[in-house]
């Protein structure tokens, strides 16, 4: 047994290996809201193994064991994904100019992700079949394996990229063949293969074995192509490409061009900037001609500066959520604050802002009133207790789907009622929030629910918000201050945005005026942070506040089709400018990528029912409870995927990075199930009067900590992060405990049905792990995460009648 136990963990472990870091890679070569195919084709699968192992059973697969072939091809198929993708001539920009190819393209690269995922599938559906009465000590090596394989995603990722990570996971799963080789030569060859590919990533350092970008995001692509990129660095968070932008500034570009942020040329001569920029808007004419715009070079626009210039050289205390390449830095030190709290989660960008590109840029995240932090911006502000008389975002979010922790929808927690709350709560009594975020109406309605949860009132007085009319502007300058705005105030803006205009056709305009109401472009009811249902249903985009319990403040799309600017229904310019990108043809590229996993829960549905139930003897073969069990199975899949997703959702506010809450929820999980499940038999959870423990268990500690969570996050929130990730482990090994319970039990009940009905399943449980995940983006975006783990916690109760009912055909 001990062979099967070494395999198992080695396959889990590989299998995650490449599941993880190919989610890193389709963020990067297409888009992050791809990247959730990763999880269906596994998932999908692993599924189908076990329905081949149905399909194709006649009592073999009570002996069959995992054999050398299989494990071989599952290395040599994780090995063949990074030169496979790289000739496979996929051009997502091209999808809807040569469709037929493109799918054609697309289709040969889902076959290259199913393969391995399939054939690790199959050997570890063999395994269970063949020994379906050690069940509980073997699906403690799967999950250990699968946990130890999430963790260990986060050092590889800098040090040899995914694609070293792919020769990593390959040369485990050659390791598992050489295992089970039962000549001497063949395994001392497969050895020796494993150790060449495990060394190969680490002998190219600090360069990368990667893929190459299939579609031209910001440039990046046509960059790679002509050999402009100067540096590439995976971090656990983004991959950073760093390129020449033009002779004054370095273009950093994140997950192959996502997001992107600048590094421009600066001697680090800070009162001559702020000379030069005073001038500059003071200046009665502008030469947009010459090029001389001082705030254009240094900064994206004067919406940059604005925060700070109202309150230069009064000795403020600022913090920059998102420091990226600096330019939010720069311009506190050049308007005189005190201290610069720069705060950036992606510690790659830091390092290369202090260290390579520091005397490039002028060294300003060495300047001793900076004081650079990697972290998430929420957590730093929430552990930290301070008052700022600044608070800066400019469009800062993961492009990451790891990161964000759902992968299909992704979740901004830097843009809900919650963050709003706690941004206020952290600045001065005369304090100012700046945020350039796009939709300004939805930021609006968001913040309003903030303020009025704190007891506030009168918010249109406190904001300000001005956008680039005529241009392709979708960052809209939103201001906050904490007291109401004053004439002086005003006019002080009006200086700065008028002083940054090379042409007439750049103007910039006051939107929201809180000194002329009337005259603004929103009406009351968005400041009352109560905002009617009634006028939400009339406008047609989402546009009703973001919350932590729903943190999808960018899924806006209501319909399909071209919208048009419309005042009547608060339909801006920018709102309607950033939905019709999206748009291709008339396909909606932000929300097409889930009716795609709609049709592919419908044809697995297809394959994983109806193809076994009527088109094989095997799936014909009845057994007593049929039904029954295989709805188990089922609500096992669906139960499991609902809680881990929501439980990363609810920890990230604890927690904070969002890579080390994904990292430290799965894992917690799968220790703490196959723990549970290696002692399950000691503590004898099948036997009569025992059985109901593990799902009384998981719906009571599931209702708990549901109930409990906030106050104790509240409790130690201020403490050190790996305080905070031990507190998490603890919070969550109970429920992972008996997790790993209820899957064993159901296999030792088909212990001794047909052959094909362990199979069956293992087939079931992966289908609805897909619609179970599925489900759970639904149900959140309407209705939150808390439902969604209510209604997780109930499929278990469902789970519970059902097992009832094979304990009753069993007696």
């Amino acid at each position: 047994m001990i062979p099967c136990f070494a395999a198992l963990f080695l396959i889990s472990f590989s299998t995650l290996l490449v599941e993880l870091a190919m989610t890193r890679v389709l963020d990067v070569i297409l888009t992050s809201n791809m990247s959730y195919l990763i999880l269906t084709s596994a998932i999908f699968a692993f599924g189908l193994a076990g329905i081949v192992n149905t399909l194709g059973s006649a009592g073999k697969e009570r002996s069959g064991l995992p054999t050398a072939r299989i494990a071989l091809l599952f290395s040599l198929s994780i090995a063949v994904i990074l030169p496979a993708f790289n000739v496979i001539p996929f051009d997502f920009d091209d999808l809807t100019d040569d469709l037929v190819k493109q799918l054609i393209s697309f289709g040969l690269m889902y076959v290259v992700l199913f393969l391995p995922f399939f054939l690790s599938g199959l050997m570890i559906i063999r395994i269970f079949a063949a020994f379906p009465s050690r069940i509980q000590v073997l699906y403690f090596f799967d999950l250990v394996g699968a946990a130890v394989g999430c963790v260990a995603v986060v050092p590889f990722v800098p040090l040899i990229g995914p694609g070293g990570i792919l020769f990593l996971a390959s040369a485990l799963a050659m390791v598992t063949a050489a295992v089970f080789t039962r000549r001497k030569i063949r395994a001392v060859a497969m050895a020796a293969a494993a150790v060449l590919l495990a060394i190969l990533p680490f002998q190219k350092r600090p360069a990368y074995y990667d893929f190459h970008e299939h579609t031209d995001k910001r440039g990046v692509r046509y960059a790679r192509e002509h050999s402009r990129i100067e540096r590439t660095v995976w971090d656990p968070v983004s991959k950073i490409d760093v390129l020449e932008y033009d002779e004054t500034r370095k273009h950093i570009a994140y997950d192959g061009g996502t997001q992107s942020s600048t590094i421009t040329r600066f001697d680090g001569n800070l009162e001559k900037l702020r000379s030069r920029i005073d001038r500059y808007i003071d200046a009665d004419t502008k030469d947009s001609s010459s090029g001389d715009n001082i705030i254009r070079r240094h900064f994206w626009f004067a919406g940059v500066l604005a925060a700070h210039y109202l309150k230069r050289d009064s000795g403020q205390e600022v913090l920059i959520i998102g420091s990226a390449g600096g330019q939010e830095t720069k311009a506190a030190l050049v308007y005189g604050a005190k201290s610069v709290d720069a705060v950036e989660m992606v510690g790659a960008v830091m390092d290369l802002g202090r260290r390579r590109y520091a005397d490039y840029n002028g060294n300003i995240f060495n300047n001793p009133r900076v004081h650079p932090r990697v972290d998430e911006g929420r957590s730093f502000l929430r552990s930290s207790g301070k008052k700022y008389d600044i608070i800066q975002i400019f469009s800062n979010h993961t492009s990451s789907s790891i990161a964000s922790g759902t992968g299909a929808v992704a979740t901004t927690y830097l843009q809900t009622s919650d963050a709003y709350r706690e941004y206020f709560s952290h600045l001065k009594e005369d304090g100012i929030l700046q945020v350039n975020h796009h939709i300004f109406p939805k930021m609006i309605t968001t913040a309003a629910l903030g303020w009025k949860s704190m007891g506030r009132t009168g918010f249109r007085d406190h904001v300000v918000v001005y956008v680039r009319k005529d241009r392709n502007d979708t960052l809209p300058t939103f201001l906050v201050k904490m007291t109401p705005w004053t004439a002086s105030e005003m006019s002080d803006l009006a200086r700065l945005f008028e002083g940054d205009r090379p042409a007439d056709s750049d103007r910039f305009e006051l939107v929201e005026n809180p000194l002329d109401q009337d005259g603004s472009y929103l009406s009351d009811e968005f400041y009352s942070g109560d905002f009617p249902r009634e006028l939400a249903a009339t406008i047609p985009y989402r546009v009703s506040p973001s919350t932590d319990d729903r943190p999808y403040f960018n899924t806006l799309r209501k319909r399909f089709g071209v919208m048009s600017e419309d005042g009547r229904n608060f339909v801006d310019h920018s709102t309607a400018m950033i939905l019709n990108s999206q748009l291709r043809k008339g396909i909606p590229m932000d929300v097409a990528h889930l009716f795609l996993l709609g049709a592919v829960s419908v044809v697995a549905a297809f394959a994983f029912i109806f193809v076994p139930l009527f088109g094989s003897k095997a799936g014909r073969t009845g057994w007593e409870r049929k039904n029954s069990s295989l709805a188990y199975f089922s609500c096992l899949g669906a139960g499991f995927i609902i809680l881990e997703v929501v439980y990363i959702q609810l920890f990230m506010r604890f927690i904070g990075p969002p890579l080390h809450t994904f990292s430290t929820v799965v894992f917690s999980l799968l220790f703490a199930a196959g723990t549970g499940s290696y002692f399950s038999k000691g503590l004898r959870v099948d036997s009569p009067g025992r059985w109901p423990w593990p799902f009384l268990a998981i719906i009571g500690y599931g209702l708990l900590l549901l109930l409990l969570g906030p106050g104790l996050f509240d409790l130690f929130l201020g403490a050190d992060r790996g305080v905070r990730i031990g507190i998490s482990f603890l919070l969550l090994f109970p429920i992972g405990f008996f997790l790993g319970m209820p899957f064993p039990m159901g296999i030792l009940f088909l212990e001794k049905k047909p052959a094909g009905a362990i199979a069956w399943a293992w087939g079931m449980n992966g289908l609805f792990t897909v619609v179970g995940g599925l489900a759970c983006m639904g149900v959140s975006i309407f209705y939150g995460f808390r439902a969604t783990l209510l209604m997780a916690l109930a499929i278990y109760a469902l789970a519970l009648v059902l097992y009832s009912r094979l304990r009753g055909s069993g007696a």
